[in-house]
């Protein structure tokens, strides 16, 4: 079984650093909850060149290698290549920081068997079996390519649905789908 996985939200904690810079570079104490757009638009007192520069500073840097990992997705991950399921890590990060994404993923330990970086679209010609995502757009394209989805809810997707869209709430959800009893199978 093929199995596309997101890194942003869904393996690292990214919107957490996010915050942490709007913070530090603004002066705006923002909670997850204040977040209602994946691209951080339309958050009060921030325009066009403040968002410019926060992207700016988080893809030109080494904030990369600092992230967290989300609570049970590397042991989740690890389960599942040991039942031979092949992990694609697709992310939407500039190619930029591959080098990054790379040197964070190994220092991590997160197990996975290619990883793409996707310009527009995630669907990159490989038949997924399974994705998981957190963002709004790219959750439903998947969805409405025939793909089954479980989507990490957060303030900015929750206004997706569609009939191959699962929300999950954590990687412990994500577990208890994929192992015995297994939806998934071996």
């Amino acid at each position: 079984m093929i199995i596309g996985v997101d890194i942003d939200n869904v393996i690292a904690d990214t919107e957490k650093e996010l915050r942490r810079l709007l913070f530090e570079q603004r002066g705006l104490n923002l909670t997850r909850e204040d977040i209602k757009s994946y691209t951080l638009e339309n958050i009060a007192g921030m325009s066009r060149e403040d968002l410019a520069y926060i992207m700016d500073l988080f893809n030109n840097g080494e904030i990369f290698l600092g992230l967290e990992v989300i609570e049970g997705a590397k042991e989740t991950l690890e389960r599942l290549r040991e039942n031979k399921h092949d992990i694609v890590l697709v992310t939407s990060r500039p190619k930029k920081v591959e080098a990054l994404t790379v040197k964070w993923l190994s220092r991590n330990m997160i197990p996975y068997n290619g990883l793409h970086f996707a310009s527009g679209t995630k669907l990159n010609g490989i038949s997924y079996d399974l994705f998981l995502e957190d963002q709004d757009n790219f959750a439903y394209e998947i969805a409405e390519n025939g793909t089954f989805v479980l989507l990490f809810d957060a303030p900015w997707n929750r206004h997706v649905e569609h009939v191959n869209i699962n929300r999950v709430f954590s990687w412990h959800d994500v577990d208890r789908f994929c192992f015995p009893p297994c939806a998934l199978g071996s």
